[in-house]
């Protein structure tokens, strides 16, 4: 059966970067625990899911420059070149699935994030947390919708599978928020030799 809906290149093509501009209060929390992780400016850190690149320009402000993302939506990395030119000039940038980014390009990170987005909706019979933990070092620093998308996930098993534990979760706390809007942060450090 063929993928529809936002797990497609086709939704996301036609999804409006505007939506995407600003660092709220999920990004800023991500953002900060990315640095808490990483305070080293030349380690190598992965957005999956970059989209406009709001997060690496969050970076690389801050004086990071071994930055990549990946993100199908050729529109957004478009934007990103207009909005964020110096960031997305020194960035490794990739237009493609997470499946076809894991499968077909070797290049290992520090770190990765993920904003939700699209890493929630890869189907499970792709391994998405064994081949991204493949290709991470230190950190992976997730923010997700646990509740209300088509894939949940026992996190913490698929990546103690592949050598990372569970460092820190931390639900975000919105009474005004419905239950399928509330966002855990995850933090996975690896425990096993790379």
């Amino acid at each position: 059966m063929p993928r529809r809906g936002p797990a497609t290149r086709e939704y996301w093509e036609t999804y409006p970067t505007t939506h995407f501009q600003e660092l709220g209060e999920t990004c800023h929390t991500l953002m900060q625990e990315v640095l808490h992780v990483s305070p080293d400016r030349n380690a190598a850190i992965l957005d999956m899911g970059c989209n406009v690149g709001r997060h690496l320009n969050f970076l690389y402000e801050k004086g990071y420059r071994n930055l990549r993302g990946v993100d199908f939506n050729s529109n957004a990395l478009a934007e990103m070149a207009l909005r964020y030119g110096p960031m997305h000039a020194g960035a490794r940038l990739y237009e493609m699935s997470f499946e076809e980014f894991l499968t077909s390009v070797d290049d290992p990170v520090d770190v990765a994030y993920t904003r939700g987005a699209t890493f929630e909706l890869v189907h499970p019979s792709f391994p998405l947390i064994k081949e991204l933990c493949a290709r991470v070092r230190k950190h992976v620093v997730l923010a997700i919708h646990e509740a209300g998308h088509d894939y949940p996930r026992c996190w913490e098993y698929e990546f103690a599978r592949q050598g990372f534990e569970l460092m820190k979760l931390q639900r975000q706390v919105a009474s005004h928020l419905p239950r399928t809007k509330i966002v855990t942060f995850l933090t996975f450090e690896r425990i096993t030799p790379y």
